[in-house]
């Protein structure tokens, strides 16, 4: 008899485990998720307009992390000035879909502007995208000239 209820216990906790739940009627529960397509990306020595799909539940923030390299200008006395950044965000592309979940997961494009590179060396650059609190990261390069 033990072993007869012990496996009705497991059978009912399978089923509740594997069932979906419904927050707001008719949307399913959901987590936050963001991530690009790709893991890299290597831009041409051109720079220009720039935009990196992204699959989300919504981009609530962008950064971009230059390499070390790009930060600084530093002086003769070691001093370091802030470098203009090679390259800025503009904006968050959203192409908003009828929502069938309770977070909506939709194709999301973060445009940028990159300047053309003539240092004569590579650069790059990480660019982190948050939704809620969850985030992911491209990193992006830039050939020379």
């Amino acid at each position: 008899m033990k072993k007869l209820f012990f496996i009705a216990v497991v059978a009912s906790l399978t089923f509740v485990v594997g069932c979906e739940r419904e927050i707001i009627p008719g949307k399913i529960y959901d987590t936050p998720s963001v991530e690009f397509y790709e893991e890299s990306m290597t831009l041409s020595a051109e720079g220009g307009d720039v935009i990196i799909p992204v699959l989300s539940t919504g981009v609530d923030n962008v950064t971009i992390q230059l390499s070390s390299g790009d930060r600084w200008v530093i002086e003769e006395n070691g001093d370091k000035t802030p470098k203009d950044s090679w390259i800025k965000f503009v904006k968050v592309i959203d192409q908003y879909d009828v929502p069938t979940r309770a977070l909506a997961r939709w194709d999301s494009g973060i445009s940028l502007y990159v300047e053309p590179n003539t240092t004569g060396y590579e650069r790059t650059a990480t660019i982190s995208v948050s939704s809620f609190m969850v985030s992911s990261s491209i990193k992006i390069s830039q050939s020379a000239e």
